[in-house]
């Protein structure tokens, strides 16, 4: 019988060279799982992208108009308003506020492979996992939630909340008017959780992800198919933090910021100093330039990695970059390992 070092050994020439990158560092910064048995936890669900982020506003038809200047016009269906990104199925979704509840992120959705709600369902029961399938008409539509009660849609790749079984049969409205952006993809979205490892745990168990990059603490996770990926703090060990899903990223061809400071200027946002929150309210742009302290910038690009971010009529926050960007150093955050 192999000893625990050899058989180890001798495991890891079968695996993914990423995998074990990542649950090396899961490892060592938190004490919580050897790399290992952490290889060996095959995850119960394969995702392939982001498929959408909702959000709940305050006034409907005036983030709608908001919105529709820069992303494009919405379909309405009920009383949700879906802004396609780039070609489809992926979409921003916008539902007024209910319940007493207030304006922000209600949740992101994820495709995921072999779709079938009932098999999505049992395979987060075995890692004790609570979900819910609810039905929107003949759609089925399942829900989960992180450990810090975020709430993730899983559905399959070409749902668009649109009809059918799969929510595949959606309408396209043709615009009123060419929009400020020509978005292309969900880049990612990033939460404030309140403990790395435990988020760690959940997260690999469910789905397995690989690290795509790394900012100080934020680790960018690999969706699975192109650039998608989902941040969250790593190390954090913080009971009181506000949780829940601080921004989501969309890409555009040939982003630069300047160009787009300025186009959000002439929609009425007003720039702002990037690392004072207390400037930050609705209808405020600002850009920050990431520095090598966080994976920023690098060889020919000293100013840093520019990301930009704006404040929608409700202070939610929304990120504009390039589709290059991965979360990585250069100047489009396109250099990641």
């Amino acid at each position: 019988m192999l000893g625990t070092q050899a058989w180890g050994e001798a495991m890891f020439q079968n695996l993914d060279r990423r995998k074990f990158v990542l649950t090396s560092s899961v490892a060592l910064a938190t004490g919580l799982v050897t790399p290992v048995a952490a290889q060996l936890a095959k995850p119960v669900l394969t995702t392939r992208r982001l498929n959408n982020v909702m959000i709940a506003v305050s006034d409907l038809d005036k983030s709608v108009e908001f919105y529709q200047k820069l992303f494009g016009t919405p379909a309405l269906d009920g009383d949700v308003a879906i802004i396609r990104i780039g070609d489809g199925p992926h979409f921003l979704g916008l539902t007024r506020v209910k319940n007493g509840g207030l304006p922000g992120f209600l949740s992101y959705g994820l495709t995921v492979d072999n779709f079938d709600p009932v098999r999505v369902a049992n395979a987060l029961t075995t890692i004790g996992a609570q979900s819910q399938i609810t039905h929107r008409a003949r759609t089925p539509e399942i829900w989960t939630h992180d450990p810090d009660n975020i709430k993730i849609q899983l559905q399959h790749t070409s749902y668009g909340h649109g009809s059918g079984l799969l929510g595949a049969v959606t309408q396209r409205v043709p615009p009123e008017a060419k929009p400020a952006f020509n978005l292309k993809t969900i880049s990612h979205v990033t939460l404030t959780n309140s403990n790395g490892p435990r988020s760690l745990d959940f997260y690999m168990r469910a789905f397995g992800w690989t690290v795509q990059s790394k900012q100080g603490a934020a680790w960018c996770f690999s969706v699975g198919e192109g650039l998608d990926c989902v941040v969250f703090n790593a190390t954090v060990n913080n009971p009181n933090a506000k949780t829940g899903i601080n921004h989501a990223c969309f890409t555009m061809p040939a982003f630069d910021p300047n160009t787009v400071m300025g186009i959000l200027i002439d929609h009425g946002l007003e720039p702002i100093e990037y690392g004072n929150s207390a400037l930050i309210k609705p209808l405020t742009c600002r850009t920050r330039f990431r520095q090598r302290a966080n994976n920023g910038g690098g060889p020919r690009h000293w100013l840093g990695t520019a990301e930009l971010y704006f404040n929608d009529p409700d202070n939610i926050a929304m990120q504009l970059q390039d589709i290059s960007y991965c979360g990585g150093s250069g100047l489009q955050g396109e250099v990641c390992p």
